[in-house]
């Protein structure tokens, strides 16, 4: 199970979210406080950013990495170097069964957004996967180039984004989880499905499992001494700063004019 965190707000470094805080990516790394599956999230480092004054709609810059976020050669020195108004950030812990890699590291980036996924699919490789991209049109099929849950959650959201624009993002990432919960429930599997996507103008993120008593958390904060006027989400408070959590089956979506919190209905029987 992944860690991830999203701000939005004034341009800060990159290592704000990644390494200064007494809880950053980096420490949830090795010592996460609030994991129900695995112990460590070692599998690979990725962080996606808009930089401060990036035209609407533009691709994120993303730079992933298999190493966890110390042994990295590279992003130590250039994230307090780097500054960005829009931030999705990963460590992961690998699923049984997806491999291991680079091309798996959240966040996935494209058609503007940027993406990450802290659960699983259950039978992923056996059964819900093959449902789910048979499901997805040619033209995002071609991108599906890593055998990877999060992957195909990200490309659904695509799918439904692209079907029904008219319903933003935050309705193309709330029909997505749900398809994927309908997938699931069909073979009879668990889903946990925490995901924070953004545009680099907004963050939707959402809380929600399948067939489990329960799922990993998800905390939302707005402002602090650290942060300003800005506002996160992450899998674990990254500091003392007032965070408050996120309930399961339910999505946030935080703008620059505030925050929206709804319930998700997801069917699937015990959803």
């Amino acid at each position: 199970m992944c860690r991830i965190a999203a701000y939005l707000g004034p341009a800060l470094p990159l290592s704000r979210v990644l390494y200064d805080p007494p809880h950053a990516l980096e420490r949830q790394a090795y010592v996460p406080n609030e994991m129900l599956a695995a112990h460590v999230n070692v599998d690979g480092t990725g962080v996606a950013w808009w930089p401060d004054g990036a035209a609407s709609g533009s691709d994120p810059l993303r730079y992933v990495s298999e190493r966890p976020p110390w042994s990295d050669p590279n992003l130590p020195g250039l994230a307090p170097r780097i500054e960005a108004a829009a931030i999705v950030a990963a460590v992961r812990s690998a699923t049984p069964g997806v491999p291991f890699g680079p091309g798996h590291v959240a966040p996935f980036v494209g058609d503007g957004l940027a993406f990450a996924h802290n659960g699983w699919l259950g039978r992923f490789r056996e059964a819900t996967g093959r449902v789910l991209a048979g499901r997805l049109p040619d033209h995002l099929h071609a991108r599906y180039d890593a055998v990877n849950d999060s992957l195909m959650l990200f490309l659904t959201v695509l799918k439904h984004r692209e079907a029904a624009p008219e319903s933003g993002l935050g309705g193309a990432l709330r029909a997505a989880v749900a398809e994927a919960v309908e997938v699931c429930d069909a073979d009879g599997v668990e889903a946990t499905l925490n995901v924070v996507v953004s545009d680099g103008e907004r963050i939707v993120a959402c809380r929600a499992s399948h067939r489990m008593e329960a799922n990993n958390p998800l905390y939302r904060c707005q402002g602090g001494e650290r942060w300003g006027s800005g506002a996160l989400v992450a899998s674990e408070p990254l500091d003392d700063a007032p965070w408050e959590p996120i309930l399961e089956g339910t999505m946030v979506e935080i703008e620059p004019t505030g925050c929206t919190v709804s319930k998700l209905d997801l069917g699937g029987g015990d959803a």
